[in-house]
């Protein structure tokens, strides 16, 4: 199946718009055994099943693992709390979708390099790479050069901050990646009222981004092609 026939490039430029303008670092420091560490893989995609806590600020890391985040739609919630502005605190919506670009490794230390994608971008980013992308991991790397011999920041080692950042993005309570062929319900009432708190605050009103189950064509083969294959008997 082409990329023309799967509709990848489908509402492609609303994508790129979505994702790659306003994008900022953000950071997420945890300790990762090394048989969770190796299932991230250059490319793949992940779906996040819960509100994700991230930081503005980057240091050195204290930690064996630091999950660097592209993303134009974090929102920056320390400038609603200033009791948090020391951690540098945005949050990332249930059910966002990321794309691995790059895992770098110096030393004992590891960064995974995610970029944040919209839902309906899943196919889009599944089957193309853009020059942006070069570009970016260039930074993240050159970003990891810097920081890797840097002192980590105290405020990021307080409890409270490594609590609600010490697990690895897109898994849940067993060490699983949620699938991709499902979302996640919002629990509560005070789930909903955070999940539309952050679309207001990120703007993120396009339908581009309204989660929706993902199966994937990759392994599929187009009518065309099997109608050849029964034709030649191939």
């Amino acid at each position: 199946m082409t990329a023309i026939e799967n509709g990848v490039f489908e509402n492609s430029e609303a994508i790129l718009n979505w994702t790659y303008p306003g994008a900022v670092l953000y950071y997420k420091d945890c300790d990762l055994t090394p048989s969770i560490a190796e299932k991230f893989t250059k490319y793949k995609l992940i779906r996040n099943g819960y509100f994700l806590d991230v930081s503005c600020r980057g240091g050195g890391l204290k930690f064996n693992t630091r999950f660097l985040i592209a993303s134009s739609k974090a929102a920056k919630l320390y400038e609603i709390n200033p009791d948090n502005e020391r951690f540098g605190h945005c949050c990332i919506n249930i059910n966002s979708y990321f794309k691995v670009l790059d895992i770098y490794k110096i030393g004992d230390k590891t960064q995974i390099f995610l970029l944040h994608i919209p839902a309906k971008g899943l196919h889009y980013f599944d089957n193309v790479s853009s020059n942006l992308d070069e570009d970016i991991i260039q930074k993240a790397r050159q970003s990891f050069d810097t920081r890797i011999h840097q002192e980590p920041l105290a405020d990021l080692l307080e409890p409270f901050w490594v609590e609600r950042t010490n697990f690895p993005v897109g898994m849940d309570g067993y060490n699983r990646f949620y699938p991709l062929t499902k979302v996640t319900p919002i629990p509560n009432s005070i789930g909903e009222h955070l999940h539309s708190h952050l679309i207001k605050l990120t703007k993120d009103t396009t339908d581009i981004n309204i989660p929706a189950p993902y199966y994937s064509y990759q392994k599929k083969e187009s009518k065309i092609s099997l109608f050849i294959k029964n034709i030649l008997g191939k």
